[in-house]
């Protein structure tokens, strides 16, 4: 059993060593105008852009539908 166990220890540093890291680019902030505390994660269309929600901000402070462009165009719908 011990063997086992240091088999997929051994296994686990071989794969996160060979992992390439991860980065992430931000497309746009919000300034409550057109949203706060962005809500659920982003879905692309068809179109490229991507699109999303806020749980706050917006005219009654009840959230937005956005869309961003790839060139970090932020649109609130």
């Amino acid at each position: 059993m011990k063997r086992m166990n240091v088999l997929v220890l051994l296994q686990c540093i071989a794969t996160a060593i060979t992992l390439p890291a991860r980065t992430y680019t931000t497309l746009s902030t919000f300034d409550d105008s057109d949203g706060a505390s962005p809500y659920a994660g982003l879905v692309q269309a068809t179109d490229g852009n991507f699109y999303g929600t806020t749980f706050f901000g917006g005219a009654a402070n009840a959230g937005t539908v956005f869309k961003v462009t790839p060139s970090d165009t932020l649109t609130t719908l």
